[in-house]
């Protein structure tokens, strides 16, 4: 607990994390576009009465301007968090280093580490050609995370290393605006971050003959990626995310500054390939995780609340679900968490920590063999059980008949150990 607790509080995970949630909004914002595009927009069945095809360059209006450039977001709000760290902290005073200087910075730095050209296949034409001053949507989408966190971790240290250094500072007169002052103060460490990392950039290319991103994609990107789709590095993932919640710390948030790039990387092929109409790539992402392990939170809590109601005689198991039912229905899963609680409870530890793998078992092999449909959408996350299957596979009846399947599966899991719970407390009144 000591070590998930230092994880889950380390400032450099902690500003990755709260800026992917901070763009959430306009992911989901983006799937809902998606969704009314694949059960709409491109539905033939509903082009047969009307045809509304044309509206569908609506979702790809929105997804140019959301996931198209996420990584331009995510970078900024880095570098912005991080030097937020610093300030309240102490470690640097605000005269000296403002978050928006950080977070514009950051962007600009993973600017300069993308390619100056870039191949690009003309409308009607076979053979690409290369052009300059251009930036490619696969950089600025998912496809270029990993430059910006690199740029904004590294570039925001090294900023606010030399932003501490009074040598550095251009006073300014008395009655100079304090955004003026600041701006001016930040100047030259800022010239330094930035000269740094053009040098390194360019030695770097001209060495290697590769792009950032492509050196990037073949240490990090692409091995990281290959792992999540693994069964192997799937169920690593969860056990891990569902001991950490099993001792109270939120398991997602934990692990979600490793998995989040590879994952929105994953969804985000997927979305593109279900918008061109090609076959779907990757079966690992986290909306594909979550429709078949949240029923009603992490660990599947609305079936345990089904369990307790069916079967336990502990009316302060009985009172707390029934209290509980409404918020789990909606993935608010905290009241039933530490209300119960689940967390260090021992009865139920194995089923918490087990159901989910139980039902990944059953979804990955079924999923790789095509018998039911992969995810395609990122649905909100209070998204009731069931409807969130649906809504991810862009209406997949097989899926959704497999997540039905699943959540009376756990019912029944929870059983025994909700009457073990039972016996314990008889046990111990005796």
């Amino acid at each position: 607990m000591p070590f998930a607790s230092k994880m889950a509080n380390q400032r450099h995970l902690v500003a990755i994390r709260d800026s992917f949630v901070d763009i959430s909004p306009i992911i989901i914002a983006n799937s809902l576009f998606i969704l009314l595009n694949a059960l709409v927009f491109s539905n033939e069945t509903v082009n047969e009465f009307i045809d509304l095809s044309s509206l569908s360059d609506l979702a790809l209006m929105v997804n140019n301007g959301t996931l198209g450039i996420m990584t331009i977001f995510v970078t900024f709000l880095i570098g912005y968090r991080l030097a937020s760290h610093y300030i309240s902290n102490g470690k640097i005073e605000r005269k000296n280093l403002s978050e928006l200087h950080a977070g514009i910075l950051s962007l600009a730095l993973a600017m300069v580490m993308f390619p100056l050209f870039n191949e690009v296949t003309p409308v009607d034409s076979p053979e690409p050609i290369e052009v300059t001053g251009v930036y490619l949507q696969s950089l600025t989408s998912s496809g270029g995370l990993f430059v910006g966190i690199i740029a904004a971790l590294l570039g925001t240290e090294l900023l606010v290393k030399l932003s501490n250094k009074d040598k550095l500072h251009i006073k300014m007169p008395e009655g100079v605006p304090p955004a003026v002052a600041g701006s001016f103060n930040a100047l030259i460490p800022e010239c330094l971050t930035i000269a740094i990392f053009a040098i390194v950039t360019f030695a770097v290319v001209k060495g290697t003959g590769q792009s950032i991103p492509d050196i990037i994609q073949l240490i990090i990107s692409a091995p990281l990626q290959t792992a999540m789709e693994s069964p192997f590095g799937l169920f690593v993932v969860q056990s891990f995310t569902q001991i950490l919640w099993f001792f109270g710390l939120h398991g997602q948030n934990i692990v979600s500054s490793v998995t989040s790039p590879p994952m929105l990387t994953a969804i985000q092929q997927n979305v593109d390939a279900f918008n061109a109409g090609e076959a779907i790539p990757n079966i690992v992402t986290n909306p594909w995780i979550g429709m078949y392990t949240l029923f009603g939170g992490t660990g599947a809590i609305l079936p345990l609340l089904i369990a307790i109601i069916w079967v336990s005689k502990r009316k302060d198991y009985k009172n707390i679900a029934k209290i509980g039912l409404l918020p789990s229905l909606f993935n608010v899963s905290e009241p039933i968490m530490f209300g119960l609680p689940v967390v260090m409870n021992p009865y139920l530890a194995i089923p918490f920590i087990g159901v989910s793998l139980v039902n990944l078992t059953i979804a990955y092999p079924l999923t790789v063999l095509g018998l039911v449909g992969r995810s395609v959408v990122i649905p909100p996350w209070v998204l009731p059980p069931i409807i969130t299957t649906w809504v991810t596979t862009a209406g997949d009846i097989p899926a959704t008949i497999l997540s039905i399947l699943l959540f009376i599966l756990d019912i029944f899991l929870y059983m025994p150990f909700v009457l073990a719970a039972n016996r314990g407390m008889s046990e111990n009144i005796e």
